[in-house]
């Protein structure tokens, strides 16, 4: 029988597949689905039922919880189908429709923590892949991680260097700021149209810094030893003393370059607002076979926590490896190419179109 590239890829999906959707048939049949999941749709309900939203475990902001409103309002099977199942889905055409991306740790811990950062993954490939500032569409990308806003700190950081770059060398503003600023003001202003001043109750009810969700191996080390919010300048004061040693050392690594991709891994290991599932933000970047093999290599131990010490805080440790394994992979295979390419190692080399510099 003849070698079928396009069987060998089904079977593959297949099989890849099949553990998501055992699970999403298991909870269904037994009506309950995970618990942060439960929390939302419980979230929604105060929403659509006109009880007061902030306080507890609701920690999100307004036009988020109209997604959870929306959700809590349709059929039960579907409304847990299509929440577990979605971003799953987009994932996995983000990344070509390969198995691949299914056996990223941080994505099927994701998914059965029943969790919320799908928005934040698509927005971004959607602003990587639509980057030209003369043009209004990667705004508009850009501003649905505002529906998480803990993970548009960094990317709209990177782009915000970019539009002023922008604006200096070529004396008016980008479109893709415009794109972003308006996004982001009909975002602000949904919110208030139905709850007036949930920006301040919102900020008045942060999340605590805690160990067990923490994807960033620098405040995560710093929570285990003991140095947390209770000591706030120690704890802040080490933890940007370790940003900005990361930085400078990828900046100086790839010769005085910080494209974006490396600015985002970077950021992930010291970045205290992330959390475990949320590394699913960077399936966007995994666009290249190196990326691709250590993201699923990288994610190996964390499997073996979610299957089998999914309750032991301790052992999520395993997930705070993935961003900077990721970023010392981007970082000398960056390194490699323009040694192929014929740059010393003393030369900078081509500037790059997405970097700051």
């Amino acid at each position: 029988m003849r070698y079928s590239p396009r069987l060998h890829s089904f079977l593959l999906n297949l099989l890849a597949w099949t553990p998501y959707l055992l699970y999403i048939g298991f909870v269904v049949s037994i009506n309950r689905g995970p618990i942060d999941y439960e929390t939302f749709m419980e979230i929604g309900s105060r929403a659509l039922t006109g009880e007061p939203i902030y306080g507890g475990n609701s920690y999100y902001p307004m036009p988020t919880v109209y997604i959870f409103a929306a959700f809590r309002s349709l059929p039960r099977p579907v409304s847990l189908t299509l929440w577990l199942l979605l971003p799953v889905l987009g994932a996995w055409l983000i990344a070509g429709r390969r198995p691949w991306v299914l056996l990223f740790g941080p994505l099927f811990g994701h998914f059965v923590g029943g969790q919320s950062a799908g928005l934040a993954m698509l927005g971004l490939w959607g602003w990587r892949r639509f980057s030209d500032p003369d043009k209004i569409s990667g705004g508009l990308w850009l501003g649905l991680l505002a529906f998480k806003p803990q993970l548009a700190v960094f990317p709209v950081l990177f782009a915000g260097w970019q539009w002023l770059n922008y604006l200096r060398r070529y004396k008016r503003i980008p479109l893709q700021f415009l794109g972003w600023a308006g996004a982001f003001l009909g975002w602000w202003m949904v919110g208030e149209l139905f709850l007036p001043g949930w920006v301040s109750q919102w900020l008045a009810n942060p999340r605590p810094i805690s160990e067990r969700a923490l994807a960033g191996i620098l405040p995560r080390t710093l929570v285990v030893i003991g140095i947390t919010e209770s000591t706030p300048i120690l704890f802040w004061g080490l933890l940007g003393g370790g940003a900005a040693g990361i930085l400078l050392a990828a900046w100086w690594f790839n010769r005085r370059r910080m494209p974006f991709d490396h600015w985002l891994l970077a950021s992930a290991i010291f970045n205290p607002l992330l959390h475990d599932y949320d590394l699913i933000q960077l399936i966007p970047l995994l666009d290249s076979p190196l990326r691709q093999r250590w993201a699923v290599l990288s994610s190996i131990p964390l499997w073996g926590v979610i299957l089998f010490a999914y309750t032991n805080n301790h052992a999520w440790y395993v997930v705070s490896l993935i961003p900077p394994i990721l970023l010392c992979a981007s970082l000398l295979a960056a390194r490699n190419k323009r040694l192929q390419a014929g740059c010393p190692p003393d030369n900078p080399g081509r500037k790059e179109s997405n970097h700051l510099a």
